[in-house]
């Protein structure tokens, strides 16, 4: 008889307020990508508030429900809200964490399996990204360049790992983990689908840390979560502009240290790209990036050291 190795299998939550608090997140997160969840979904959450089944269940009963409808069909188009806000219940339910870019990968694959193109879901992107912002009046965020996502993510990783966290949070901690917060969402690991995949990460870090958090921020200030990260990292040296991490410091004081502070009167809008309401070309945004980044002044300082070697050749 094999003697007992002292393990025990971990069950699901069993906490029914716990399991609200995040079946709401999970719906909350979808309105980052402007989706919303059906009242299908709703009845199938309050079955599981009830105790008739559990979060596992639901998963499968609300997978095989879009298997049966007909794409055509107007309610397939809360399939992806419906599906990912599941499994992001269930992810949060199970806890189970290691601190590494291999679980946002495991994250991303397991939300978007069967939601995204194969070839998407769980691998990091081969093309670099726009994408249109309304709060930057039609600007994107210079997101990292693909073939540096590897290097970048362990980079942020190694110099997260050396941060040591202390309860109650102060501001200078909750500052720490939204920069590596916000660090990570620049670098856009995904094709589709990295803020979900972020926020789902951090939740599950932050209760590996041990630490109880307030959700009330992800539930209702979803969309504010995303356009702070965008604040965060957005840049325009030829308008002044520089990166604005207030906005989430907020946002992560509210979770962290119960702030209170009121984000629904924030305007998070950059307010030098509305003074005439123009949106700028392609053209302005490249050159931005290239400011900011110093390549447009050194291939100015290349130009005049061509044309002054030019003068003494001639």
């Amino acid at each position: 008889m094999r003697k007992d190795d002292g393990y025990k299998e971990l069950p699901l939550n069993s906490d029914l307020q716990k399991r609200k608090d995040y079946w709401e997140v999970a719906k909350g997160l979808q309105k980052t990508d402007g989706l919303e969840t059906s009242q299908y979904l709703e009845t199938i959450i309050a079955d599981t508030l009830t105790g008739k089944y559990d979060t596992s269940d639901a998963n499968e009963k609300i997978g095989k429900y879009y298997e049966e409808i007909n794409p055509s069909d107007s309610a397939y188009e809360n399939k992806e809200a419906d599906i990912t806000a599941a499994r992001i219940t269930l992810i949060l339910e199970r806890g189970g964490f290691k601190f590494s870019p291999a679980t946002l990968r495991t994250i991303h694959t397991e939300l978007f399996h069967d939601v995204f193109p194969y070839k998407w879901v769980g691998n990091f992107r081969t093309v670099n990204l726009t994408k249109e912002e309304a709060v930057l009046n039609g600007r994107s965020v210079q997101y990292a360049d693909y073939g540096a996502i590897q290097d970048t993510l362990k980079y942020d990783f190694n110099e997260e790992s050396q941060t040591r966290y202390s309860l109650p949070f102060t501001s200078e901690q909750v500052a720490a983990l939204g920069k590596f917060t916000s660090n990570i969402w620049q670098t856009h690991p995904f094709r589709e689908g990295n803020t979900r995949t972020i926020a789902t990460f951090l939740m599950l870090y932050l209760q590996n840390l041990g630490v109880d958090i307030n959700n009330e921020p992800f539930k209702e200030h979803a969309q504010y979560f995303r356009d702070a990260l965008v604040r965060g990292n957005y840049s325009s040296i030829r308008e002044s502009i520089h990166p604005d991490s207030s906005y989430l410091q907020l946002f992560f004081e509210n979770i962290l240290m119960d702030a209170g502070h009121d984000l629904e009167v924030v305007d998070l809008k950059c307010k030098e790209l509305f003074v005439n309401n123009e949106t700028p070309s392609l053209a302005d945004e490249s050159r931005d990036a290239r400011e900011a980044s110093g390549e447009l002044e050194n291939s100015k300082d290349n130009a005049e050291r061509n044309r002054d070697d030019g003068k003494e050749k001639r």
